[in-house]
């Protein structure tokens, strides 16, 4: 975390504290820290060329007013790592989880060869915070006088990016340098309440949108993270790592595993990879993302064999096996 960010939000009482499980109501405008999330900048004269041979998605549509979802996959079309891609100037910003970034710095700089690229940690060069809740677009276009309204689309103002995000709570990603996110912080605050980042990650967990993290890289094809359907996947873009598997799939075959959107009966988070389990104890799947709601139980989104989702199930908790029940997700999905 930026060390004057930290100092600011000590002295206002905000530091992110994930131990909290805090209840919000969907009218209740949120500010949430998010220094804990990982950000790649990737630029240079070859960047976008570079970024459209690795990722899922078409990076030419990516600029300063419109945003992605894509993913880099190995060859055999595993997700490595999942990003929310946006652009500041010349620059691709790739928002990831912060435990796989020196893995996927590492990796992607053995790709860049020749190319004029260059990669870089920006994690602490700017501050991430999300603004959520019933009436934050009307707050946040009263005091920047401009707002992205539809969920790829984001503004520039100053030096913050603001990202529309989707979901059943209007919601923004914002990034930007100190100064700037503080005086925008103190605006935001007077009448929103301080939430742990866990909050953002619930939020994502209510939208369907998967997140790759250490315990769960090169697990998943795209198909079954439902990334196809959260437009992360684009199937005409041409090649990139992985390619051949995922629209073979796509064309040829059917995926036999997706995502699913479940409430354990536990009040304890579900551990990233715990076993999803049918009759007989026979695995049905895994973890992907799990956290507490603001009811007080698990709930997560799970990779599950299609063919045991209409059973009963159960999650692992520790020694103990909490019942699965399942909620809706904001798409349709059809199994085929």
């Amino acid at each position: 975390m930026n060390p004057n960010w930290k100092t600011f939000l000590t002295e206002h009482d905000a530091l992110s504290d994930d131990s909290k499980n805090s209840s919000y109501s969907s009218d209740t405008k949120v500010l949430a820290d998010l220094s804990g999330r990982g950000l790649l900048e990737v630029s240079g004269e070859d960047a976008e060329t570079f970024l459209q041979n690795q990722l899922t998605n078409d990076i030419r549509n990516v600029n300063e007013t419109t945003h992605q979802e894509s993913a880099w996959c190995s060859p055999k079309g595993r997700i490595i790592a999942n990003f929310r891609v946006f652009k500041r100037g010349d620059s691709f910003l790739l928002d990831l989880s912060a435990d796989l970034l020196e893995h996927v710095i590492k990796k992607l700089r053995m790709y860049v060869m020749m190319s004029k690229v260059t990669i870089d940690d920006v994690s602490d060069s700017l501050v991430h915070f999300s603004y959520s809740g019933q009436g934050a677009d009307t707050e946040l276009n009263n005091i920047l006088g401009d707002l992205p309204k539809a969920p790829t689309e984001s503004i520039q103002s100053g030096s913050l990016s603001v990202l529309a995000i989707a979901g059943a709570n209007t919601r923004f990603d914002i990034f930007g340098e100190v100064e700037d996110c503080k005086s925008l912080w103190q605006k935001l605050n007077y009448d929103a309440v301080v939430a742990p980042s866990t909050h953002w990650d619930y939020l994502n967990i209510q939208a369907g949108i998967p997140m790759i993290s250490a315990e769960s890289t090169e697990a998943w094809i795209p198909q079954m993270v439902n990334y196809i359907h959260i437009g992360g996947v684009d199937f005409k873009k041409g090649c990139y790592p992985g390619q051949e598997v995922v629209a073979r799939l796509n064309y040829l075959g059917k995926t036999k595993r997706r995502m699913y959107h479940i409430v354990a009966d536990t009040a304890s988070a579900l551990a990233v990879g715990s076993a999803v389990k049918s009759e007989k104890d026979t695995e049905a799947g895994k973890v992907l993302t799990s956290v507490i709601s603001p009811e007080g139980k698990a709930e997560a989104l799970v990779i599950l064999k299609i063919a045991e989702a209409t059973k009963a199930l159960t999650v692992s908790v520790g020694n103990q096996e909490a019942s699965v029940h399942f909620l809706d997700l904001p798409y349709a999905v059809e199994d085929e």
